[in-house]
């Protein structure tokens, strides 16, 4: 699955594939294949033989190569491939091939510039065989997924699939599949090693010694630890024979570009900076020990420089990500703010001095010890301050022009060193380095909110501001504005948040008709979490008119691909089902609804989101509408189906997750329906004890706080809605609000504190600001006497530090903050669900029931009497 930064090269506001960008110089064979079918997909170019179909699976041939003789190795592949009648696709240009071998790029596909696909074992062989021999001496990287075919430094195999086969996941992704020697379907894992399927030997060379779990060590040093591992190499803490611990750094051969640099290069480079810097002023950088190469891979030795990243110096410190904190708290973290600027500042003075520009200042090439000693590492950038600037950096962390190639080359690197300190000031205050480039207003309401804990000294406000880019005209209200008529402003935002939305719509765009997230590309772009699902049920409850053209597209793409679309309420055909059916397309909606009923999901999967509960959930809706007991019966079938107890831990998902979308709340909030349609208590009861069973996640939080681990794996702490403390208690407080109960009343006051937080990293209804807002003001309609959540009305004044202000109305970044997007998860429908909400006290923000449950309660039959 490709990182969210591959989604950010193709379009400057949006996230697309990374595929709709330009490939650059492209690769074709000298002499194209007579005959044969040649296809462009992706970032690949196929080649495939007249009359060929390809087997589902076998053996796989790779064949990798450095930058500067990729086409020549093309054309040795092509050749070959020819002569025997194989097909096999290549990268299709440069670009491609910069991208999947950076220094940022997937770890299991990197190095695989040609795959090749013989339709036998004994045609694999000749082939292998012959590439060994055709090739011999030529060096590509290391195909981590596979195993290197005889003496070749370029040709390898794996055991994989050969035809796309995926399985299909609760949360909409999909991972790929193959059958295995019963015929039955199973992973076809793709992890950085070489993996055989049970019962497949590797029939083309000896199998290798297994490697035991023993201390590995080389060239004089005992390896402990991996501290990071990258598409250019890994980063090791190891041990001298003296016991003196050094830190190890990798460069893997043909790999990890910057430009037309590899890893090795730079690598080679960063030694010789961090001899001569050390020789001018010892403690500026770290020490250099050695540079060696072991294998085909170079490593670099340095001192160890204890301490953790700035940006985890930061989370675990900053008290503006905690609810209640005094303003003492506030003052003593500023001051270390201050004292850590002052000692970057001082380090790269020296560093300039001496003739240098650091150019890469971010995060995490910052070191902060127990003492607060600022250290700098990681100097591969580092370079001659008068020569252009290099191809590295950190979005963010470089002055925005640096992200055109034609002007990078006019800037001063010094002046990258200057604006980067500005935007670790920013940071460290609050971090929105993209927001703030988008619409500069937004600092203005970052200072009002932090004014109101405790506002920043001068000096730390003032390095804030010197990145700030320069404001063409105000189109935010100001935070006085703001202040002095909290409920107007925060209708303000929602009505300029509808505007922009229906504005956003593209329906000439064959992947999305509106923008979203990256996990729109991995799910489907019309679902409710990333899909035009959500925005239309955004806008529609925000009552906003919707466009039939767009409620068109979504019901024609939606029954075409229904086959292949999930069940879930969030991820699939259930959650559209609920959509289209608002919107008066029941036909369309039946036809979802019986589609995910099927699916075999319901039975493996319990979840809110993408599994039983979602699909129940989605009935129950159904049966208010139409009266259908078929309706009421499959809800109550499906909920009946999932286990208890520790039974039910498998068909949550791997690791127990926690949470409203995949954890036990998900399924409390559909059986706390159920039992108010059908006037059962057993279901309410069940419900209970899911809300009691999830309390294994529960920790707290500061300051008399309770968030939710995500996973008995991942052991973030979380006060969000998709996972953590306003989930948890979005539905809890359904069943407070039927039956009190002291101890869970006392639970909800310290998950209210969680969600009181108003500084979080993303805007988002999933994960972010907008989903506190939304269950504050649902919070603060169902309890107006407990003063739970004080201060509703101007709650949904904390999203305009996040506000985007361009002629067409207000938009929000998406995914993890680096493009806009609409979409409800992470985007501007989530947001002006929750803004609707906070201001009109929507009966059915998010997929609820509340709004039928007086009219079921009132046509409710009496339960006959019996002696």
């Amino acid at each position: 699955m490709l990182h969210d930064t591959a989604f950010t090269f193709a379009h400057p506001d949006y996230y697309e594939p990374f595929d709709r960008t330009d490939p650059g110089r492209r690769y074709n064979p000298t002499r194209p294949p007579a005959g044969w079918t040649r296809h462009e997909f992706e970032v690949w170019t196929q080649w495939t033989p007249p009359h060929t179909e390809l087997p589902a699976q076998g053996w796989k041939v790779h064949v990798s190569s450095a930058l500067g003789s990729a086409q020549q190795v093309l054309d040795v592949v092509s050749a070959a491939c020819v002569e025997l009648g194989v097909a096999f696709k290549h990268l299709t240009g440069k670009q491609y091939f910069l991208w999947m071998h950076g220094k940022h790029g997937s770890r299991v596909q990197s190095g695989k510039f040609c795959a090749l696909y013989p339709p036998t074992p004994q045609l694999a062989y000749a082939l292998l065989e012959r590439l060994e021999r055709e090739l011999a001496g030529v060096a590509g990287p290391y195909v981590l997924t596979d195993r290197r075919f005889g003496t070749s430094r370029c040709v390898s195999y794996r055991y994989g699939a050969f035809r796309a086969r995926h399985r299909l996941l609760p949360d909409g992704t999909r991972v790929p599949t193959m059958l295995g020697l019963d015929g039955t379907e199973v992973l076809d894992e793709r992890r950085p090693e070489f993996l055989l399927p049970a019962g497949i030997s590797d029939p083309f060379g000896p199998i290798p010694e297994a490697e035991g779990d023993d201390e590995v060590s080389f060239h004089g040093y005992a390896f402990e630890s991996v501290l990071q591992t990258s598409n250019a190499g890994g980063a090791y803490r190891a041990r001298r024979a003296d016991g003196t611990a050094v830190f190890v750094k990798e460069a893997r051969a043909h790999n990890g570009y910057a430009g037309d640099q590899d890893a090795r290069e730079r690598l080679e480079r960063e030694y010789l900076t961090l001899r001569a810097l050390h020789a001018a002023a010892p403690t500026l950088a770290p020490e250099p020990v050695e540079l060696f190469t072991e294998w085909e891979h170079t490593f670099l030795v340095t001192e160890f420089v204890p301490g953790r990243t700035l940006v985890k110096w930061m989370v675990a410190t900053s008290p503006v990500i905690h609810s209640g904190e005094d303003p003492t708290v506030f003052a003593d973290y500023y001051r270390r703010c201050t004292h850590i600027l002052d000692q970057l500042a001082a380090r790269l003075a020296t560093l300039h001095e001496l003739g240098y520009a650091f150019v890469d200042l971010s995060p995490a090439n910052i070191l902060v010890d127990d003492e607060d000693t600022v250290r700098l590492i990681d100097f591969e950038a580092t370079q001659p301050a008068d020569h252009p600037l290099g191809l590295l950096g950190t979005p963010g962390f470089e002055p925005p022009e640096s992200r055109s190639p034609r002007d990078r080359a006019k800037i001063d690197p010094l002046h990258v060193d200057a604006y980067a300190l500005n935007a670790i000031a920013q940071l460290l205050v609050f971090p929105m380095h993209e927001t703030a480039r988008r619409s500069p207003e937004t600092l203005d309401h970052l200072y009002a909110d932090l004014a109101e804990l405790c506002p920043p000294p001068q000096e730390l406000w003032a390095a804030v501001l010197r990145s700030r880019p320069a404001s063409e005209s105000a189109r935010l209200l100001t935070p006085a504005q703001v202040r002095s008529a909290p409920d107007d402003a925060v209708r303000w935002l929602r009505d300029r948040t509808a505007d922009a939305l229906e504005r956003m719509v593209d329906l000439t765009n064959p992947r999305w008709v509106y923008p979203t997230a990256p996990q729109g590309f991995q799910t489907n772009t019309r679902c409710v979490a990333y899909g035009t699902a959500g925005v239309l049920h955004a806008l529609r409850a925000a009552g906003r008119e919707v466009d039939p053209q767009v409620v068109e597209r979504l019901r024609a793409d939606a029954l075409r691909d229904r086959h292949t679309t999930g069940p879930g309420l969030l991820f699939g055909n259930a959650g559209i089902a609920w959509v289209l059916d608002d919107l008066g397309e029941r036909d369309a909606a039946a036809t979802l609804l019986a589609e995910a009923s099927g699916h075999r999901l319901v039975t493996e999967a319990a979840g809110w989101g993408g599994g039983a509960a979602g699909v129940a959930l989605t009935h129950l809706s159904f049966f208010h509408r139409t009266g259908d007991p078929d309706h009421l019966d499959e809800a109550q079938r499906l909920l009946d189906a999932l286990p208890d107890g520790d039974a039910l831990t498998p068909v949550l998902g791997p690791d127990n997750p926690s949470g409203l979308e995949h954890g036990r709340p998900g399924i409390a909030l559909a059986l706390y329906y159920l039992s108010e349609f059908t006037g059962a208590d057993e279901p309410f009861e069940r419900g209970i004890r899911l809300l009691r069973d999830e309390l294994v996640h529960a920790e707290p939080l500061p300051v008399a706080a309770t968030g939710f681990r995500v996973s008995a794996t991942d052991r973030r702490n979380m006060p969000y809605l998709a996972c953590g403390s306003a989930g948890y208690l979005h539905v809890l407080a359904r069943y407070l609000g039927r039956r009190p109960d002291p101890e869970l009343t006392e639970l909800s006051r310290t998950c209210a504190r969680a969600v009181d937080i108003r500084f979080t990293a993303s805007p988002g209804l999933f994960r972010g600001q907008a989903g506190m807002v939304l269950v504050h003001a649902d919070i603060a309609a169902r309890f107006p006497d407990q003063n739970l959540l004080p201060d509703a009305p101007a709650r949904g004044a904390a999203l305009f530090k996040y506000a985007i202000a361009s002629e067409s109305g207000v938009r929000w970044l998406g995914g993890r903050g680096q493009r806009l997007s609409a979409d409800l998860a992470t985007g501007s429908a989530g947001i002006l669900l929750a803004l609707q909400h906070a201001t009109a006290g929507v009966a059915d923000p998010l997929f609820t029931l509340d709004h039928c449950l007086e009219t079921e309660r009132l046509e409710r039959p009496t339960a006959p009497q019996t002696a």
